[in-house]
């Protein structure tokens, strides 16, 4: 049973928080996956698109660690990125990249590194949605097959292909800081379509738009950027899945 599963046997929506190690220091972290506990966050992600240094990661993944019970999930944006203290790792490719590194490439260097050190596995398929305006920072590094809002067909598609090549979940992703969220009537649409775990993420900033996306028919809710600048808003959003 993956461990999205296992969650959901206490509560039917969860939230995962992600930390990106490149945001702060480690002992912020620590102090940050500490307030994710406290609200009810049922997971914490350590990653981001600009980190690059394997003792980054593992300084971070430690203060979380020593401050916080959660299970702490690596979201690596490639092999340096693997650290030896986490407990779980998203093993996943960025389907709509153009650039075989996230296809394969950095997957392969990195799974002697994961087996080495005894992390748990999660398959995942990572998709980025375009929804702003201005790229963000993981579509202007990924050489995108673009998916814009209004592309549901072709996020019927990935989803399907990543469900049906064994994939344990997929993860809709807007990107850090993005100006919108991924659409309701996507979700809504992929949903009817699959039936593993799907997560959403980015530009998810208050409780309302976060129920939305759980009524929608997404499994689990991340949250990052505001975790850095609000974190009471946090406690509210985690509130506001749990009731349905």
């Amino acid at each position: 049973m993956s461990l999205i599963h296992e969650l959901q046997k206490k509560h039917k929506h969860l939230h995962f928080s992600l930390i990106d190690p490149a945001s702060q220091t480690p002992e912020k972290a620590g102090l940050m996956g500490r307030l994710c506990e406290i609200y009810g966050s049922d997971a914490i992600m350590v990653g981001g698109s600009t980190v690059h240094k394997r003792e980054q990661v593992h300084e971070t993944v430690a203060h979380i660690k020593k401050n916080a019970k959660l299970p702490v999930i690596l979201f690596p944006n490639g092999a340096e990125a693997v650290s030896a203290n986490a407990d779980y790792i998203f093993f996943m490719e960025l389907l709509n990249s153009q650039d075989l590194r996230f296809r394969g490439g950095e997957q392969v260097k990195g799974a002697p590194i994961i087996k080495r050190f005894g992390i748990k596995t999660i398959s995942m398929g990572y998709l980025v949605i375009s929804t702003s305006k201005h790229p963000t920072t993981v579509e202007r590094t990924a050489k995108l097959d673009k998916i814009g809002a209004n592309d549901i067909e072709k996020a019927i598609q990935y989803a399907l292909y990543a469900e049906m090549i064994g994939m344990s979940c997929v993860y809709f992703e807007a990107g850090s800081g993005a100006e919108h969220p991924v659409p309701n009537d996507m979700i809504h649409a992929v949903r009817r379509e699959v039936k593993f775990p799907i997560i959403v993420g980015g530009g998810i900033r208050t409780p309302e738009v976060a129920l939305e996306k759980v009524k929608a028919g997404a499994d689990v809710i991340v949250t990052g950027t505001i975790l850095e600048n609000d974190t009471k808003i946090l406690e509210k959003i985690i509130q506001s899945i749990r009731g349905l």
